[in-house]
Order: structure tokens, then C-alpha cells, then sequence
């Protein structure tokens, strides 16, 4: 009985095993939670669904970055951000600008510019488009958010706050006259002023900072991954689907 011949058959047919396993463990795809702040439209347009340009972010990332990796959005808040940050956990945000993380700024990766944003002041279309806003207006903002240059007038009473706790509530706020006029970035506003109950009522009637790039924060744990994100980026942006699901929120690519 060739005893010898087949347990040699067998050790080879087992160690061919077993460097299969190690190989796929070697190879197994890297999970990678992506983090998103905003709540408010386009980026988050239905919390039950959690739909909106997030997901379709990051969706449209998985089938541009391979196989290698597996990715999924964790919807946060800022305040959830800033203590990962300070722990030096790894952490990717979407929709972030280095002027936001002040003196830490430089210490975070900064994946490529996904389309440009502002804060805008906006009111009715029956205002013209003047230095605004007026002295003794009502100005609509987000609570807990500040507004450098506005929060001068605001403190010497040249202007009365009204806060609010979202972009929507402060439009409803705007339509019913309870304030003059609101901060709310151009791209939620443009989601916005399409919905049948806000078309046509109102107008941005003065831009009161620079233009920004929203970019994806990505701290150094992630150092390898930053130039398979910024390739799928800049696959994205010559994508003419991504231009099309853009252009449903009211928005382009840089």
C-alpha cells in the first residue's frame, strides 16, 4: 500500500489549501467608513432613506475605487467630527474645507475639489439686489453656527437674529415674513428654490464671503487610499452620469 506516496499527496493538497486561504485573507478588501456632517439638502435630503448627494457620493466612489475596497457612509454630526478628529481615529469627511479646521488644517490630507459652494444672503424677489442686509433687518441663521462680519451687526444691534435649527425651517421662516432675509449655502438654496412651495419667491440678494471648494478631509491612516480617491474623483468628474445626477440637485462639477 503506497502509504507514504499518499500522505505526501495529501500534505501537498493541504498546504496548496491553506496558501489559498492566507492568499484571499492577504487580499480581502478594505472596509472604509466615509463620514458626512451636513443633513441639510442636497446632501441629505431624506433622513428615513438617508438619500442624497452623500449616498451618491459614495456610491458612485464603490464602483470607481475596485474591488479592493469596501466602502459606506456613516452619517454624523460635526460635533461627533471634531472629537474623532482630536482622538486621531481614522476618519474621511465629505464636503469639508481646510478654512473650517483652522491651525489643524495642515495636519489632514485633502482629496481633490468636488464643486464649488458659498454662503448666500437671500430673500423675496420683491427686494432688489443691493447691500444687504439693511440696518434693523431680521436675519434668519442656523443655530450654532456663526457668521463672521454678520455677528458685528448682530452684537451692536444693527441686526436682529433669528435662528433656526435648518435651512428648510428658516425659508418657511422667510415665506411667512418672520424674518427679512437668511444665510443658507448656494447649493442648499438651489435645491431648494426648484420645490414647487419655494419657486419663484425668493432670490440671493448678496454673497457676503469668497467662494470655497468642498473637498473630503482624509487623515494620514488613509494615506494609501488618497490617490485611488482623488483618481476616482477625477473619474467622476468627467462622468456624465455624475454631471446628470449633479444637475438634479441644481449643482455641476468644478
Amino acid at each position: 500500500m503506497p502509504t507514504a506516496q499518499f500522505f505526501s499527496r495529501a500534505l501537498t493538497i493541504v498546504s496548496f489549501c491553506i496558501a489559498c486561504c492566507s492568499s484571499h485573507r492577504s487580499h480581502a478588501a478594505q472596509s472604509i467608513e466615509i463620514y458626512a456632517y451636513h443633513n441639510a439638502p442636497p446632501f441629505l435630503v431624506n433622513t428615513d432613506t438617508n438619500t442624497g448627494l452623500n449616498q451618491d457620493l459614495v456610491h458612485a466612489l464603490q464602483t470607481r475605487v475596485g474591488p479592493d475596497y469596501v466602502l459606506s457612509l456613516r452619517q454624523t454630526s460635526r460635533p461627533d467630527i471634531n472629537q474623532r478628529l482630536a482622538k486621531n481615529l481614522p476618519t474621511i469627511v465629505l464636503w469639508t474645507h481646510p478654512s473650517w479646521f483652522g491651525s489643524k488644517a495642515n495636519s489632514y490630507l485633502w482629496a481633490a475639489p468636488l464643486f464649488s459652494d458659498r454662503d448666500v444672503l437671500v430673500s423675496f424677489v420683491s427686494e432688489k439686489r443691493q447691500p444687504f442686509p439693511l440696518k434693523g433687518s431680521r436675519l434668519g441663521g442656523i443655530a450654532g453656527y456663526s457668521y463672521p462680519g454678520l455677528n458685528e451687526l448682530v452684537n451692536t444691534q444693527q441686526l436682529t437674529r433669528v435662528d433656526a435649527d435648518s435651512d428648510k425651517e428658516n425659508l418657511l421662516k422667510l415665506a411667512d415674513k418672520h424674518v427679512d432675509v437668511i444665510v443658507i449655502t448656494r447649493s442648499s438654496f438651489w435645491y431648494y428654490a426648484k420645490q414647487p412651495q419655494f419657486v419663484g419667491k425668493f432670490h440671493v440678494v448678496g454673497q457676503p464671503y469668497d467662494t470655497y471648494h468642498r473637498q473630503v478631509l482624509v487623515t494620514s491612516h488613509y494615506q494609501a487610499f488618497l490617490p485611488v480617491l482623488n483618481q476616482a474623483l477625477a473619474d467622476l468628474e468627467k462622468s456624465p452620469s455624475w454631471q446628470e445626477r449633479l444637475a438634479l440637485y441644481g449643482l455641476k462639477a468644478n
